[in-house]
């Protein structure tokens, strides 16, 4: 059994287990290392193109291979793609890292991923972000125009914070404690288990009532990753200067989005407070490419208003959701053997 990390007493019943086809740790140009979680076409393969899924901030590889039922990657296998879980430096399967900010993991991170893909055959890739994992992607092809990225689909991934509400107050509440090398907020997502946090503060993790207990459990015990005081300082200049950009500010990722010519795909929460509507279309407002919008909540036809990580873990996701983005990835996907 893979990512048998020891539980705390009492916690071992909402233990997931993690077993992709394939696992590899590769290591970055700086020193560091990220984890490939490789899925084989279920079946007869479908499509070229492989698609890369990464996980957000202060989540792991869990978030996209849950148990039995939230699996984008498993599905994506079943429809005949090649799926890989990338999961970032400095947790879980990639093991510690020395040093991180989101511009590191941008530059190193994300193209340790691609080069690793590449190598096993792919010219180009499909990308799947969630939050954290979808600005990856923008930011990476902001930096660099030629990256092997085919199509992107950006899972409640804002790129302005200038129309969250309250969020400005929170970064306030927690500048004391990104002084810190990291944030453990793994030991402080399983504490919740027993001591849950005020509702105020889980409506920015989710949508309460769109998330089972026993899911919830399971992602509290599993999903949760300490976050680097690197990547920490970084979202908070962000959010207190309202510009998207780079540590050194050198870079405006927001202008670079000019870059993203390919076509992506926008999902947002209708009841999302860290990545609102207004937030992740603003997206669609700089990218060059084809751009689709989708509002997950009842105005749109969906069963429930959702939050942020209830995108991926939400009740009805797998029925709701997921479908959307596989259909999305196979319509800019290439055949494979003249499969139409």
């Amino acid at each position: 059994m893979r990512g048998a990390a020891r539980l705390p007493f009492g916690f071992e019943r909402w233990r997931l287990r993690f077993e992709p086809d394939a696992l590899h740790k590769v290591a970055t140009a700086d020193g560091c290392s990220v984890a490939l979680a490789r899925y084989h076409p279920r079946g007869r393969r479908r499509f070229v193109e492989p698609v890369v899924l990464c996980h957000g901030l202060g989540a792991n590889r869990f978030t996209f291979d849950f148990d039995e039922r939230f699996t984008l990657a498993r599905r994506l296998a079943e429809r005949g793609f090649e799926a890989w879980i990338l999961e970032l430096r400095g947790r879980g399967e990639a093991g510690r890292a020395h040093t991180s900010s989101f511009d590191r993991q941008v530059d190193h991170d994300v193209l340790a991923a691609l080069r690793t893909v590449r190598e096993a055959g792919a010219k180009e890739v499909l990308w799947v972000g969630h939050s954290k994992g979808g600005l990856l992607a923008f930011a990476h092809v902001g930096r660099n125009p030629a990256a092997p990225i085919r199509a992107i689909a950006a899972i409640g991934s804002p790129t302005t914070y200038a129309v969250q509400k309250g969020l400005k107050p929170f970064a306030r509440l927690v500048r004391p404690f990104l002084s810190a090398p990291s944030i453990p907020l793994e030991s402080l997502a399983k504490l919740a288990v027993v001591v849950p946090p005020p509702d105020s503060f889980m409506r920015y993790l989710v949508c309460p009532e769109n998330l089972d207990e026993d899911t919830r459990k399971k992602a509290l015990v599993n999903v949760g990753a300490d976050v680097a005081g690197g990547v920490g300082r970084q979202f908070l200049d962000w959010i207190t200067t309202g510009r998207w950009q780079s540590g050194d500010r050198k870079f405006d990722y927001e202008r670079g989005l000019a870059a993203v010519r390919v076509p992506t795909l926008l999902i947002a929460g209708a009841c999302d407070l860290l990545a609102p509507p207004d937030a992740v279309r603003h997206t669609a407002r700089y990218v060059r490419g084809p751009t689709e919008v989708v509002v997950a909540g009842r105005e749109a036809g969906f069963r429930a208003d959702y939050g942020h990580g209830d995108l991926m873990l939400g009740r009805h996701a797998p029925e709701e959701l997921y479908p959307r983005v596989m259909e999305f990835l196979e319509r800019h996907a290439t055949p494979a053997n003249g499969d139409a």
